[in-house]
């Protein structure tokens, strides 16, 4: 939509009008994929990116071993821990909603109920909680709940805390101590932050930079987390360890999103730039000895979407992978982009 404004009296004047329809949200809940240049001249991208998606599962050479239930609008995707039970975020309109889908059995059952965006499902360790991401469809705050809930559906949901603009949790540490989360900062982009679960509770910062710091993951052994930042100017993987204190190593080497650790922590996966499933030897001790990128197979993605929305899932043993692919097992054409030049045109004198 658009309205007209007056920069002298700093108030919108007139009529709302639309504009385009079927313009998704971003990467981020709260921005549109759209931009106005300073010349008047509109760019929006069209919806597309989280329909018609099948749960596929794939070998390390990327042959497809079979479609895991019914297609529908997926979104991001988490094993539990002990493998046994799916979390998908399933959008439906506006409304998006968390399932749980047993691995075993292939049966899938609503675990989130009120209405808003429920997504970024995270396991606990021993995987009998399950933390999200919520936000209420409102126009007045693009502010998420981190919320925690028993896997079995039979317990009350726990506020954990308010994080902010886009705050997501990424993992949950494998002693049960931290939680590891983003959100977005005015002046310091995405940033990551830690939220232990005893004591006063008392959110503290993790990386918080200049730079967009986002999927975080901690080692099997809890010593290290892994992540990617566009601190180099494009996205790449590192490894830093935890508690933070300097040591810090780049583990992709043409950039990379979205690390995912094998079970024994002796492999990193993660999605290179051009889009393929790349896999690292890692040695963890005193210090990070990571070996040469292997490619794995091609991965589709997301457009737009992937560095929120974890759109693959490992097996603890690294050799079977789900992921969240268009119907078919094809890629497809990209959502395409419209470019705009006359839209001020609709302006009503």
């Amino acid at each position: 939509m658009a309205q007209p404004f007056d920069a002298t009296h700093l108030k919108t004047i007139g009529d709302m009008f639309p504009v385009a329809e079927q313009v998704p949200t971003s990467a981020n809940i709260g921005f549109g994929a759209f931009s106005v240049s300073e010349n008047g001249v509109l760019v929006y991208r069209s919806e597309g990116e989280a329909s018609d998606r099948e749960l596929v599962w794939m070998d390390r050479a990327g042959k497809r071993l079979g479609a895991f239930g019914k297609p529908g609008a997926f979104m991001g995707v988490a094993i539990s821990p002990d493998q046994k039970t799916l979390a998908v975020s399933i959008r439906n309109g506006s409304q998006r909603d968390i399932w749980l889908e047993d691995l075993r059995r292939g049966v899938l059952s609503r675990f989130t109920f009120r209405s808003g965006v429920n997504r970024n499902p995270v396991w606990s360790p021993d995987s009998s909680e399950v933390i999200f991401a919520f936000q209420p469809l409102s126009l007045s705050s693009y502010a998420t709940e981190i919320v925690q809930k028993p896997a079995a559906g039979n317990g009350h949901e726990e506020l954990l805390i308010h994080p902010g603009l886009n705050g997501f949790p990424d993992d949950w540490s494998p002693d049960g101590k931290w939680i590891v989360y983003e959100q977005t900062d005015q002046k310091t982009a995405n940033d990551l932050w830690l939220l232990p679960l005893s004591g006063d509770r008392k959110p503290v910062p993790y990386l918080q930079t200049p730079f967009d710091e986002m999927a975080a993951r901690f080692s099997p052994d809890g010593r290290w987390i892994a992540y990617h930042s566009n601190e180099s100017g494009r996205f790449q993987v590192y490894v830093q360890t935890f508690p933070s204190s300097g040591a810090k190593y780049q583990i992709s080497t043409s950039g990379g999103t979205l690390p995912r650790w094998r079970r024994d922590g002796r492999e990193l996966f993660y999605v290179s730039a051009d889009q393929q499933l790349m896999a690292v030897p890692i040695k963890l001790g005193a210090t990070v000895e990571a070996g040469t990128p292997q490619l794995l197979f091609p991965i589709p993605s997301f457009t737009g979407l992937a560095l929120a929305n974890p759109f693959y899932a490992p097996m603890g043993d690294g050799q079977r992978f789900l992921v969240n692919a268009p119907v078919g097992g094809e890629a497809g054409a990209a959502p395409p982009f419209t470019v705009v030049t006359n839209w001020q045109a609709a302006f009503k004198k």
